[in-house]
């Protein structure tokens, strides 16, 4: 006969450390769904089997196969943002910051073909998911600033032009870290040339850094 003044001990719940690891796993297995078959193709089935997770445990962490979706875009471009802050570009020459930043863009985008694939993908779905989300558009004021105040130094000391818009500036860094990257197979095959061949790649790379100096240096005087 069970003694009634004894209290039953609780049964142990997922320990934190675990239910993040799980929570970790899930993102990086949604990621990689996502960035291979878009939203629309991607199985939650999957995602669940790859994490070894379960479908409950999904839900539970992301609520919908939406929510994922739309974690996974918020975290790279998290990641991106918080790396950019790291740069420390505001103590750096303005050429120098300006350099550093495309740098560091152009080898973001190389080294995470996921990006890539998942911008390409919310592109396709016109930025229905983005839309949503007001943590994107707060991640990225901050480097618009930053990217403004670089250039106002870079006005002052004569090393820049003075009619640039940081945000065009900033679209023009991503399109020449990103175009020959979403669009490597197309062009190889049209130009019958090698865009994913490490030696073409760097080639890029010094172009690239050429038309932005020459975009920023300010224009030279008439004689």
């Amino acid at each position: 006969m069970s003694n009634p003044s004894v209290v039953p001990l609780p049964k142990p719940g997922p320990h934190p450390r675990s239910a993040v690891l799980t929570r970790e796993r899930i993102l990086k297995a949604a990621t990689a769904e996502f960035s291979e078959h878009g939203f629309n193709g991607a199985r939650m089935d999957v995602i669940a089997q790859k994490s070894e997770a379960n479908m409950r445990m999904l839900y539970h962490y992301y609520g919908s196969k939406e929510e994922l979706y739309l974690t996974v875009l918020e975290n790279v471009y998290t990641d991106i943002r918080l790396k950019e802050h790291e740069l420390n570009l505001e103590n750096l020459d303005p050429v120098e910051a300006m350099i550093e930043l495309f740098d560091f863009t152009y080898a973001h985008f190389g080294n995470h073909p996921e990006i890539v694939s998942l911008w390409s993908g919310e592109n396709m779905l016109r930025g229905r998911f983005l839309a949503k989300s007001k943590r994107v558009a707060e991640l990225s004021s901050p480097l618009l600033t930053l990217i403004e105040k670089t250039l106002k130094r870079g006005e002052k000391e004569k090393k820049f032009r003075d009619d640039i818009d940081p945000l065009q500036l900033y679209v023009s860094m991503t399109a020449l870290s990103y175009f020959h990257l979403s669009n490597a197979y197309t062009l190889s095959e049209i130009f019958r040339t090698n865009l994913h061949d490490r030696e073409w790649k760097t080639e890029r790379h010094r172009h690239a850094t050429d038309m932005l100096l020459s975009y920023l240096r300010p224009p030279s005087p008439r004689p």
